[in-house]
């Protein structure tokens, strides 16, 4: 009786762990999947920054400067001495 016990026993832990491997390796599948997938976005993002450089000619600093330059002029502040 004990025997056939431990057999069982035995059976379930492969069939548990089988089960098991198989879970975790669809896991890593689809983690690594949104891996690569994320990491295609990047470089398509980037590839477009190279070959668009006027996208940093219209930098959002260089155009505060500016409205910055004309709203001195527009209140009189470059008056006061």
């Amino acid at each position: 009786m004990l025997y056939l016990l431990e057999v069982n026993a035995l059976l379930a832990a492969f069939v548990f762990a089988g089960a098991g491997l198989i879970i975790l390796a669809l896991f890593a599948w689809q983690e690594a999947k949104a891996y690569a997938a994320a990491r295609h976005r990047i470089y398509q993002r980037i590839a477009t920054l190279i070959t668009q450089p006027q996208v940093f000619a219209n930098s959002f600093a260089i155009s505060r400067t500016v409205s910055r330059s004309s709203d001195r002029d527009r209140f009189g502040w470059h008056k006061i001495q």
